[in-house]
């Protein structure tokens, strides 16, 4: 016997939820403006309030549009510096030039360069046209984002590694997503038809640190990008050395010889692959990831970084 569904019910029901999720938007917008108010949302690098370049009457695409991703600390009483107020004033007038990433107010965004090109891992030679002209036989193209020195770049990437300021995540991954979309775009390919492989931690140093910062970054750059994430791939079987106590390039080589396997060949061989990590120094550790990769049938390789020597 068929039940007949009752057509005025099955509307008072789905008004009831339309209702309900407009309520629960409605608190949780009054509770974000609340939290803004007692703990305003400051950028993670100057630690100025980011409120104050949201509301500019001049400048209406300041507005920060993901409130929900701010840093809230209850510094709303510290007095501001003098290099501090004039970065205020220069803030003030990078709004017209463009959005904030992230956690990150208008000035501080706008002290970032972007890369706008791909650089061979062996002897970081830009690469015209983003393709091989110099060392052929290696197995990736490096893209890196920017370079050490950057001082934003610097203090994000030391925020997430060494402080474990996970939203410091956010910005990089918004960072990478710039560049890559117009690395990819000028080889004419899809981004979509890459897949993100987050170079990973031995499972014990992921544990003591609680994350992998290259997961995170990874979070980001798929939500962005729409790239998928394939995390289980590429497993770090031996417990190195950490690689910023080896100076030495030749020892730091030697530090990562067979320390990655290929778990799973089959889902990456004929495939595109991003290869994500969060700096490039000598390169080691990705130049050792990147062959495993390429062994197990993958076919092309870029190796992308925030940030390379």
């Amino acid at each position: 016997m068929i039940k007949k569904i009752n057509p005025v019910r099955s509307k008072i029901s789905k008004t009831s939820a339309t209702l309900l999720v407009r309520t629960s938007n409605g608190v949780n917008k009054i509770r974000g403006l609340f939290l803004d108010l007692i703990f305003p949302p400051i950028c993670l690098v100057c630690r100025k309030r980011l409120t104050q370049y949201k509301t500019e009457r001049n400048f209406p695409e300041a507005r920060l549009e993901e409130r929900a991703g701010m840093v809230r600390v209850s510094e709303a009483n510290e007095r501001a510096s003098d290099e501090s107020q004039r970065a205020n004033t220069l803030g003030e007038r990078a709004v017209a030039r463009g959005n904030s990433f992230p956690f990150l107010c208008c000035f501080c965004s706008q002290k970032i360069k972007i890369n706008n090109a791909a650089f061979c891992p062996v002897c970081s030679r830009r690469l015209p046209e983003n393709r091989k002209t110099c060392h052929r036989g290696s197995p990736f193209i490096l893209a890196a984002a920017g370079f050490y020195g950057d001082e934003i770049l610097d203090r994000l990437i030391a925020l997430l590694k060494y402080q474990k300021i996970k939203q410091a995540a956010a910005p990089l991954g918004e960072i990478l997503s710039q560049y890559l979309k117009n690395l990819i775009g000028n080889w004419e390919l899809d981004i979509r038809n890459f897949i993100i492989v987050p170079v990973p931690l031995y499972w014990r140093k992921e544990k003591q640190r609680g994350f992998n910062q290259s997961n995170l970054i990874a979070d980001c750059l798929s939500k962005n990008t729409g790239s998928p994430i394939a995390r289980n791939i590429l497993k770090r079987t031996k417990n190195t050395a950490s690689q910023v106590e080896l100076k030495d390039k030749e020892k730091r080589e030697i530090n990562v010889v067979g320390c990655f396997e290929v778990v799973k060949p089959e889902l990456i061989s004929g495939k595109n692959i991003i290869l994500l990590d969060d700096v490039f120094t000598t390169g080691a550790t990705m130049k050792e990831a990147a062959k495993e990769i390429k062994k197990s049938g993958a076919r092309k390789i870029i190796g992308l970084v925030v940030a390379k020597t």
